[in-house]
């Protein structure tokens, strides 16, 4: 008589794949909780505080709205980056004036 232990194997080797992904989830939640407090505490300055840093009282306080499983940093450093872009070029118009010349006129 035969005994085969291929199932109890594979369920073996299939248990350091459940592991990592547990150690990946429980590192997304402590992520996601250190990020929370980090803007928690950004709720916590003053308007000026804020300013300094790009950001406004409405943006801390809609990104501490998200659900807990959305990391309330992301939408503050894209807020924040959105503020700091240098403004478009300005476009220059060239319009022709009733004597022929061209003229240039800023937008």
């Amino acid at each position: 008589m035969t005994i085969s232990f291929a199932p109890l194997f594979g369920v073996l080797a299939l248990a350091p794949g459940y592991g990592r992904k547990a150690a990946q989830i429980v590192a997304r939640i402590v992520t996601l909780w250190i990020n929370r407090r980090a803007a928690f505490r950004l709720a916590e300055l003053d308007d000026r505080g804020l300013k300094d840093i790009g950001l406004t009282r409405n943006d801390v306080m809609g990104a501490l709205d998200l659900p807990f499983m959305q990391d309330p940093t992301l939408p503050l450093v894209h807020r924040r980056r959105a503020r700091r872009q240098p403004p478009p070029p300005a476009v220059s118009l060239r319009v022709a004036a009733r004597d022929g010349r061209s003229v240039d006129r800023g937008l």
